[in-house]
């Protein structure tokens, strides 16, 4: 049995057994792929720590006829506050569940792998609302699914003012092709301007995000309902989100 190493991050854990758990890993070598980390849940076995959602590990991994094992591991990089941060770890478990469920495994795709690289720091210290969204959707647009925000899917004419949207057309709809009987949303023009600034944003940059939170909701609402009509279900991490502000909104 062949015997490999990787660098990737931890986009999912299940656990079986007494000690161990399957881990989910999206890595720099072979995209997305599956192994079981026997013993790691002990708390003297020396991958403990590592088999933890949100980690970039290191990883030594065997091939085997139906499933892989995680030999070793070590991390690379701790991103602490998503797991001290309630709300961190709901959006980052919202986009980390986005790619998990969007990708298929041992597919290699470095600028996938390089867009959680960059956003778990975003996750880990900016506005995790905003930085999830622009993650989410950065990935829609690098797996080739993304809505066409700026033309028009029918007459192809750059979008001007405001328009509708369609899922099941794959975007946006201008107001001369429109179908009175098409099952649209709403497309003004603001709306089009955020997704703009969200598929252009440029994580190097250190200046602070500066969208406007109405708009980055509304964005989020859209977006959210297409990856819906994807899957054919909503993602467990948007139950977690609703019942938290649900939580808060009793609070207050």
């Amino acid at each position: 049995m062949d015997t490999f190493k990787i660098e990737g991050i931890v986009l999912q854990t299940t656990d079986f057994g007494d000690a161990n758990r399957v881990v989910t890993i999206f890595s720099r070598e072979f995209g997305k792929l599956e192994a079981n980390a026997y013993g790691c849940r002990r708390a003297r076995n020396p991958m403990s720590g590592a088999m933890q959602m949100f980690n970039h590990i290191s990883a030594e991994v065997t091939q085997g006829l139906k499933v892989d094992t995680i030999r070793d591991a070590d991390i690379i990089h701790f991103y602490g506050n998503l797991t001290a941060d309630i709300d961190r770890l709901a959006y980052a478990a919202l986009f980390f569940e986005i790619v998990n469920k969007m990708t298929l495994p041992k597919l290699p795709e470095i600028n996938i792998f390089n867009l959680i690289l960059k956003a778990l720091p975003a996750l880990n210290e900016r506005n995790p609302e905003i930085a999830a969204l622009i993650a989410s959707c950065q990935f829609m647009e690098f797996s080739g699914i993304q809505l066409n925000f700026e033309r028009c899917v029918h007459c192809g004419n750059e979008i001007v003012g405001d328009a509708v949207l369609s899922f099941a057309d794959g975007g946006a709809v201008c107001k001369n092709c429109l179908e009175p009987s098409e099952n649209f949303l709403s497309y003004p023009e603001n709306l089009r301007l955020t997704f703009q600034e969200i598929l252009m944003f440029d994580w190097k940059k250190e200046s602070r995000t500066n969208f406007n939170l109405r708009q980055i909701r509304l964005a989020e609402k859209i977006f959210l309902a297409y990856v819906h009509s994807i899957i054919g279900k909503e993602l467990n991490a948007v139950n977690f989100i609703r019942q938290l502000k649900s939580v808060e909104i009793t609070r207050a």
